[in-house]
C-alpha cells in the first residue's frame, strides 16, 4: 500500500510540473499571435527547471550552485532558467529522482547511492577509501568505465549533469578513535542503504540506520554512539553538542551528483545542451577549491565549540575496505578492478 501511495504521489508531482511547464511555455497571447512580442513568431519562452536541493537555504554552498545555473542560463542564451528549492521542499530526493526518470523538469542533487537504484555500479563512487584525492572523482566519471555507467543511467531516463566533490567524511563520537579496535563496540549512525552500512562496518563499528534529520537525537539519546560526515554537516547539524571528538578517518572522499531528465535534456535547444555539457564538466574543478576552503573554516568553527581533532592509524581501516566489493554481486563483474585501473 505504501508503494502505491508513493507512486501516486510521484505521478501527481510529474503531472503538476508538466502543467506548469506547459503554461509557462505557451506563447499564445489570446489575439491570434504567438510569442512574447505578439508579431514575432520565433520568440520562445525558456525551459524552467526546478532545482530541488537537500541543503538548507542557509548552506554556504548554495551560492555556488546558483552561480552554476546562472552560467548555464547565460551560455544557453536564456533558453534554460532554474528555480531554486531548498530542504527538499519539492519532495524527498528518492521520489524526485523517480519523477525525473519519468520526464519531470527537475534537477536533483544526491549522492550516488541514489543512482545505484537505477544503475547498481554507481554505488562504487561511495566505496570507502576508494579515492585518494578529490580530483579522482572527475577522473572516474570521465573514464571509460564511468562513461559506461553514464550511458546506462541515460537508458533509465536520467541525465548526469555534473559530479563534484562534496567533502571528506570523518567520524564524530564521544570517545577518541585512533585504531580500528577503538570502534569495536560503537553504534555508528548511517543512512539505510547497503553501501552506507558497509561504510560503518569498514570503520569497525555496528551500523545503526537513522535519517540524517534524526542523527542529533540519536547521538543525544544513545541510539547511536558515533556518526560520520563532512565537517560542514557535522557543524551545521550541531553534532558537536552531544559529541566532542572528531577522528580524522578520512574514510570517504564523497561526491554529489546533479541529475535531470534525459528526455528533457534531449528536448533542449542545442545551445542549452552544449552549456550543460561544458559547465557540468568544468564544475568539479570549481567545487574542489570551494569545498576545501570551507573545510578549513568548519574545522576552526568546530574547534571553537570545544571539539578535539585527532589522527588515526589508517592502515587497518584501509585494509578492511578491500572486502567491500565482495558484498555487491549485483555490480558488473570486475567493476572494482576496472575502477582501480581507471584511477591508476
Amino acid at each position: 500500500m505504501e508503494k502505491v501511495r508513493r507512486l501516486l504521489s510521484i505521478l501527481l508531482v510529474v503531472a503538476m510540473l508538466f502543467s506548469l511547464v506547459a503554461c509557462g511555455n505557451s506563447g499564445d497571447n489570446g489575439d491570434g499571435t504567438d510569442g512574447e512580442n505578439g508579431d514575432n513568431g520565433n520568440e520562445v519562452e525558456p525551459v524552467v527547471l526546478k532545482f530541488n536541493s537537500v541543503k538548507a537555504a542557509t548552506d554556504p554552498e548554495n551560492d555556488r550552485w546558483e552561480d552554476f545555473f546562472d552560467r548555464i542560463s547565460t551560455e544557453s542564451s536564456g533558453t534554460v532558467e532554474t528555480e531554486m528549492y531548498y530542504s527538499e521542499s519539492l519532495g524527498k530526493t528518492v521520489d524526485m529522482i523517480e519523477a525525473i526518470s519519468q520526464g519531470a523538469p527537475i534537477l536533483q542533487d544526491c549522492d550516488t547511492t541514489h543512482l545505484s537504484d537505477y544503475v547498481p555500479d554507481f554505488s562504487i563512487f561511495m566505496h570507502p577509501y576508494l579515492f585518494e584525492s578529490p580530483e579522482q572523482i572527475k577522473q572516474l566519471w570521465k573514464s571509460e568505465v564511468g562513461q559506461r555507467m553514464v550511458s546506462d543511467l541515460e537508458e533509465e531516463g536520467l541525465h548526469l549533469v555534473t559530479l563534484v566533490y562534496f567533502g571528506t567524511r570523518h567520524l564524530i563520537s564521544n570517545s577518541e578513535v585512533v585504531t580500528r579496535d577503538d570502534t569495536k563496540d560503537l553504534l555508528i549512525r548511517c543512512a539505510p542503504t547497503k553501501m552506507w552500512n558497509q561504510v560503518a562496518l569498514t570503520l569497525g563499528g555496528n551500523p545503526t540506520n537513522t535519517a540524517w534529520s534524526e542523527v542529533y537525537n540519536a547521538l543525544s539519546q544513545g541510539v547511536a554512539d558515533a556518526a560520520e560526515s563532512p565537517l560542514s554537516l557535522l557543524y551545521t547539524a550541531k553534532l558537536y553538542e552531544p559529541c566532542k571528538n572528531i577522528s580524522l578517518t578520512g574514510h570517504l572522499i564523497a561526491s554529489t551528483a546533479i541529475v535531470m531528465s534525459q528526455d528533457v535534456y534531449e528536448s533542449l535547444d542545442p545551445a542549452a545542451q552544449a552549456a550543460i555539457d561544458k559547465l557540468g564538466a568544468e564544475e568539479p574543478d570549481v567545487a574542489i577549491q570551494a569545498v576545501q576552503s570551507l573545510e578549513g573554516d568548519y574545522r576552526a568553527k568546530l574547534e571553537a565549540e570545544g571539539v578535539k581533532f585527532n589522527e588515526v592509524e589508517r592502515d587497518a581501516f584501509v585494509e578492511s575496505s578491500k572486502k567491500v566489493s565482495s558484498e555487491f554481486p549485483e555490480w558488473t563483474p570486475g567493476l572494482y578492478d576496472s575502477v582501480m585501473e581507471a584511477l591508476n
